[in-house]
C-alpha cells in the first residue's frame, strides 16, 4: 500500500496530496448485501465495484418503490410468475441518484434493509415455500 503525503501550507495552488493512489476508498460507505432468507452483511466500496464488474451484462437494477434505494441483481436469476417478477437469493442495495450510483452509510443500510424486508413475498413451488423479492 502506498503512503500518501499531504502538504498543507495554506497555499491553495500547491497544497494537497503529493502521491495520489489509484483509488481512494471510504471505509464508512458501501452497500447492503441481503438475501431473501433474511441474512445480510455490509460490503465495502471495493467489493461493491467488484460485484458490479462480475455481474457484467447480466446486471439488472430496480428502485425500491419511491425511495432512492436500488436493488442490483443477476438478471438471469429472475423468476416470472403470475405476471410478476421475483428475485430469490441475494441482492445488493445502493442508492440511485441523478449523478449515478452512491454508496450507503450504516443508517441508510438499515433503512434499506427495512424497505427490502417489507417487499418480500412468499412463493410456493415443488412442495416448498420460500421468500422472494418482488421487482418491477
Amino acid at each position: 500500500m502506498k503512503e500518501i503525503e499531504i502538504n498543507i501550507q495554506l497555499d491553495p495552488v500547491e497544497d494537497g496530496a503529493i502521491v495520489i493512489p489509484k483509488q481512494v476508498v471510504r471505509e464508512d460507505r458501501g452497500a447492503l448485501i441481503i438475501g431473501t432468507n433474511g441474512e445480510f452483511r455490509f460490503a465495502k466500496e471495493a467489493e461493491v465495484y467488484e460485484i458490479l464488474d462480475r455481474l457484467g451484462i447480466n446486471c439488472a437494477a430496480d428502485y425500491m418503490g419511491m425511495t432512492d434505494y436500488m436493488t442490483v441483481f443477476n438478471s438471469k436469476k429472475v423468476l416470472n410468475t403470475g405476471g410478476c417478477q421475483f428475485v430469490v437469493g441475494s441482492v445488493m442495495i445502493i442508492k440511485g441518484t441523478e449523478r449515478g450510483i452512491e454508496l450507503l452509510n450504516e443508517v441508510e443500510a438499515e433503512e434499506a434493509k427495512i424497505e427490502f424486508e417489507s417487499r418480500l413475498a412468499v412463493l410456493c413451488g415443488g412442495g416448498i415455500q420460500f421468500s422472494a423479492y418482488e421487482i418491477g
